[in-house]
């Protein structure tokens, strides 16, 4: 089994290898280093991705993806997924900034989460899909 650490290691290799101009990014933003400071996480439990938009923020960390919108909390850990629906909003020319991803658990239910749209979903895309491969 692998560790909180080496779990974000592996995925901010992969996302390093393949985000573009995440200076030009409105929501999203990779921990390179650091911790969200907006949900508390379980110990070694470590930030890998947010997207922080005016009403909610959603955060991947190396073990769950967490969302809060007012004040409520939702959350979802990488072991109960079963799979993963992105959405079809590449080469929409009236596309939003913001998206919905809807993830499925291992029971049927369907969980909601916002992800950017444009170059910084390729960073969301690829923290989970790098996540749930080394669950």
């Amino acid at each position: 089994m692998k560790t909180d650490n080496s779990k974000k290691n592996i995925t901010i290799a992969a996302l390093s290898r393949k985000i573009m101009h995440p200076e030009e990014w409105i929501y999203s933003k990779v921990y390179f280093l650091g911790k969200s400071l907006d949900f508390d996480l379980e110990e070694n439990e470590l930030s890998v991705f947010e997207v922080k938009s005016p009403n909610v923020t959603t955060l991947i960390t190396t073990r769950r993806i967490i969302e809060k919108s007012n004040n409520s909390i939702h959350s979802l850990k990488f072991d109960d997924v079963d799979s993963v629906k992105y959405g079809n909003f590449k080469g929409d020319l009236n596309k939003p900034q913001l998206s919905i991803c809807k993830i499925i658990d291992i029971h049927g239910k369907e969980f909601s989460f916002q992800m950017e749209t444009g170059k910084a979903s390729i960073g969301f895309i690829y923290a989970i899909n790098t996540l749930l491969r080394l669950k």
